[in-house]
């Protein structure tokens, strides 16, 4: 199963659609209702595409106190998370979560608490979530599977237990909480080279099941002083 997180952070002139590493596109303008110009307690919002999530159009009715977001194109299963602050304050609050369809649908709807609508919407990042890590090795020397975690959506990281050492022409597969990672954090691998140069893996995963199926796999080669390493998807893993 594959979730990804997605934060939407709401200011009372600002709304943003920002990921637990935060990255912002382009604006969207809101749509003003058009049977009630100039009075409407009603508005509307287009969430644009972007590299990294799908489209959407959100509806806030500031005297209802409701909302309603619906979206498609995002990643099948992604997981939604939705929160607000106010205008000038550093502090967000959830207020509410959603998860999208096998299809990639997304449809979330709830109480609005916001004293005055947004005006604008931007797209950033998401995660695909791991139970553990996989790693081939096809280089000339011993390495250990490691990852940076950090519990602060990015902001500090810390590096994790070792796994056993993996040999040439062999692979090995760990899952995170035996590396001692707590859940929620967010990882990226960290290739232990034995009596070399370690490598690190650019792509940062959300974990969230510690008894999950969903493995980050990679190969890594070279040689001790100059090794590579290379992500190669997620495998699915059984564990017993």
């Amino acid at each position: 199963m594959q979730r990804n997180t997605r934060w939407i952070g709401l200011y009372t002139a600002t709304l943003l659609m920002i990921g637990t590493a935060a990255a912002g596109t382009d604006s969207a303008k809101q749509d003003e209702n058009p049977s009630q110009a100039g009075r409407s307690s009603v508005y509307f919002y287009d969430v644009p595409a972007a590299d990294t999530h799908g489209k959407g159009k959100l509806m806030i009715d500031v005297d209802e106190h409701t909302f309603v977001f619906n979206g498609q194109g995002f990643d099948p299963s992604a997981q939604i998370a939705l929160r607000a602050r106010a205008e000038g304050s550093p502090d967000y609050v959830l207020f509410a979560t959603g998860k999208a369809t096998p299809s990639g649908n997304l449809h979330i709807a709830g109480t609005w608490e916001a004293a005055a609508a947004p005006a604008d919407v931007v797209g950033a990042t998401s995660y695909s979530t791991i139970s553990g890590l996989w790693l081939k090795n096809l280089g000339g020397f011993v390495v250990k599977i490691a990852c940076y975690y950090s519990q602060d959506n990015g902001v500090t990281w810390l590096e994790s237990d070792h796994s056993p050492g993996i040999v040439i022409g062999t692979e090995y597969s760990v899952a995170l909480d035996l590396l001692g990672v707590p859940v929620n954090s967010l990882v990226k691998i960290h290739a232990v080279v034995v009596w070399g140069n370690d490598r690190t893996g650019s792509e940062v995963f959300e974990y969230v099941d510690p008894v999950g199926d969903r493995y980050a796999y990679y190969t890594i080669g070279g040689t001790t002083l100059n090794a590579w390493l290379q992500y190669d998807g997620i495998l699915t893993w059984t564990r017993y």
